[in-house]
């Protein structure tokens, strides 16, 4: 990315053709015998003083000779006037590109996480976003996400969904992954089930454990309105997994990341899919439900203990650290499956801890 320069912005393109009439002026020349000395043509020269024609790098070696000015000097000042037209150019452009950025009413979430600069006018605001979203349109958003969106149960932010999910993109960079291997991670669901139980940092070794699968898991806010819990779909020849950090359960925070899992194990590089909440009605969606249940619970045990007529809750926690999950996963499973309700399980159920990332991305793109 070119660094900006918020301070210089030039409202017009002063050609170096008002130089060069200056500089005749003061060495009391006639184009005429700038001509004469310089070998151009009257023409070429009356093109350049009125702005029609570039100074080229011969034309201002020529000038240097006859008017003393340096040939960088020249070279100088074409550059300046081409880069300002450029900007120009650009400023024009932003105007256009305010429509759309106005639909991203998720800005001030990514000026939290550092993603872009917290400006006032919608002119910086659409750059801004071009920057995060690396495009040189805004219209071209939507066409890069490549994720099949299902419908929620009422409206969802299309855009801050897009602006999530362009979190995960960047984020999933600073991960060192290993080429994927499905077998790998098979192999390494045991390990990772381990720390369901984990009171602190549990999200690191999980991002290690799958990174050395080649799956790259990452942890996002939670933006506004966009009613997802996580989302996967392959970057390149690796898959990334995205969940929400904010105000989210353990039991849905473990089941969501398995549900991905699924995806990636069962439906392959083809399918790409967003966890919105409670929506699981293809029967894709279904099979990545069925596997994150059998991982946490396996059904033939659940089933085995809603025999039990009486469940103490220290039974009920012994039968769930039999399996390496914690109770509040367990309890959850019971209100999900409409056995007990969401309020009499609350005390049972703990949130995730996570802090809230960081992309940095102004200071990598703005040198500031």
């Amino acid at each position: 990315m070119v660094t900006r320069h918020p301070d210089y912005n030039p409202s017009i393109a002063v050609h170096p053709g008002k130089t060069l009439r200056d500089e005749l002026d003061f060495a009391q020349l006639s184009q005429v015998e700038l001509s004469q000395r310089t070998g151009l043509s009257t023409k070429t020269i009356s093109q350049i003083i009125h702005g029609e024609e570039p100074i080229t790098n011969e034309t201002a070696i020529k000038f240097e000779r006859v008017l003393g000015a340096p040939a960088d000097f020249w070279n100088a000042k074409q550059a300046s006037y081409e880069f300002t037209l450029a900007q120009l150019e650009e400023k024009k452009r932003l105007e256009k590109e305010v429509t759309e950025a106005k639909k991203y009413n998720c800005y001030s979430e990514l000026v939290r996480m550092s993603a872009v600069r917290d400006v006032v006018s919608w002119v910086e605001k659409a750059d801004e976003l071009l920057n995060f979203f690396r495009v040189d349109s805004l219209s071209f958003v939507p066409t890069l996400q490549g994720v099949a969106l299902r419908k929620s149960s009422g409206d969802f932010d299309k855009y801050a969904l897009f602006a999530w999910l362009q979190c995960g993109e960047h984020l999933v960079r600073s991960i060192t992954l290993s080429e994927y291997s499905e077998k790998k991670l098979r192999e390494s669901i045991t390990e990772i089930k381990k720390l369901i139980r984990v009171k602190g940092d549990f999200f690191t070794p999980l991002q290690k454990l799958c990174a050395e699968s080649g799956v790259a898991v990452v942890y996002t806010p939670y933006f506004s309105k966009t009613k997802v819990n996580g989302a996967v779909r392959w970057v390149g020849s690796n898959p990334l997994i995205q969940l929400n950090s904010r105000g989210v359960y353990r039991d849905i925070f473990w089941f969501t990341f398995f549900h991905e899992i699924g995806h990636i194990l069962l439906h392959g590089k083809k399918d790409k899919f967003i966890e919105f909440n409670g929506q699981h009605e293809s029967e894709k969606e279904k099979d990545a439900d069925q596997f994150a249940q059998e991982q946490l619970i396996p059904s033939a045990a659940y089933k085995k203990l809603l025999e039990k007529k009486t469940l103490t809750p220290t039974e009920a926690d012994q039968f769930a650290q039999s399996f390496g999950v914690d109770l509040g996963v367990l309890v959850g499973r019971f209100a999900h499956d409409n056995l007990m309700s969401w309020k009499a399980v609350s005390a049972y159920r703990k949130k995730i801890e996570l802090p809230d990332p960081l992309l940095n991305l102004v200071s990598q793109t703005r040198g500031s």
